[in-house]
């Protein structure tokens, strides 16, 4: 139960909000609060009810026992209420003390700072992050924003490739990882990694959004990169872009399938629908959050 006061810490395991025992002394006081008191407060400084504070992620009365300690709270949750209400999950944790191990929250925080192209909110999160790999993978995200890539050191890319070399059960931290790394691999290599994972994770209905969300993601990137080879291997395009449209048509992979649509169309000369998917794609940039909605577009040419 969250009935532990904040002087403790906080990882995620199992997906949940946990505290530990902090047992080094902390020179700074922080707040008294429970997440769930926390929750509440800043719901109701928000001037909402519990059905409007977590509308579409958990029910009210759900939300009601976590804010009295009588239920724990998914990472993934509290990190969607709190981007629902454009409020930042590294702010709201801070007043917790120490956060070990909970690298959800810095791997959605560092998705978000790289689709909004924030280089400086990207940096700080990375400073911010205790896993070592993860700040290291946030690194090379601020060179690819950066367009700095190829100088990106040698010795820290292949750290990040062993990582992938005995891999033997993909779960999200991988998959996140991938995601963000493909563009240092050769071709060859990739291949043989998107394989791995066009091959083992098929079970769609298995999965919750965020895992089918990084497959959309990994099978976007790829399909770019097979499309800017020299030589354009048309099997690689067809492969990445059945399982692409094999991959639900939900909200939350809404914004991957349309880019994915936008350059296959480029790539088969259907100008028409490429433009329609741009103008789509242009009007997501600008209010700077990927869609919570799916539109299909069929192919026409110019």
């Amino acid at each position: 139960m969250l009935q532990i006061k904040s002087r403790f810490g906080l990882f995620a395991e199992d997906g949940f909000i946990h505290f530990y025992d902090e047992t080094v002394n902390q020179k700074n006081e922080v707040s008294d609060m429970t997440i769930g008191e926390k929750l509440k407060a800043l719901r109701l400084s928000l001037g909402l009810n519990k059905k409007e504070f977590a509308h579409g992620i958990i029910n009210s009365s759900y939300l009601a026992s976590i804010e009295k300690g009588g239920s724990e709270i998914r990472a993934i949750d509290l990190i969607e209420i709190l981007q629902q209400h454009n409020l930042s999950v590294l702010s709201f944790l801070v007043d917790f003390g120490n956060v070990k191990s909970n690298l959800a929250v810095y791997e959605h925080e560092a998705d978000n700072a790289f689709f909004a192209q924030d280089t400086q909110r990207l940096i700080q999160i990375g400073n911010l992050c205790p896993n070592t790999l993860i700040k290291e993978v946030i690194q090379l995200m601020v060179a690819k924003l950066d367009g700095n890539l190829a100088d990106f050191p040698k010795d820290i890319q292949t750290k990040i490739k062993k990582i992938f070399w005995k891999i033997e059960k993909w779960d999200i931290n991988s998959l996140w990882i991938l995601s963000n790394v493909m563009e240092i691999y050769s071709f060859d290599d990739l291949e043989g990694l998107v394989h791995s994972v066009f091959h083992n994770l098929v079970y769609f209905s298995d999965y919750e959004d965020e895992t089918i969300k990084l497959l959309a993601t990994i099978t976007y990137n790829y399909l770019r990169i097979c499309l800017t080879q020299v030589r354009v291997n048309e099997q690689e395009v067809k492969k990445a872009s059945l399982y692409l449209s094999k991959i639900p048509s939900i909200p939350a992979v809404a914004y991957e399938k349309m880019k994915g649509d936008y350059i296959l169309a480029l790539h088969y000369s259907y100008y028409t629908t490429a433009e329609e998917i741009d103008k789509v794609l242009k009007k997501v940039r600008e209010d700077g959050s990927r869609p919570g909605f799916f539109i299909g577009f069929k192919l026409k040419k110019a």
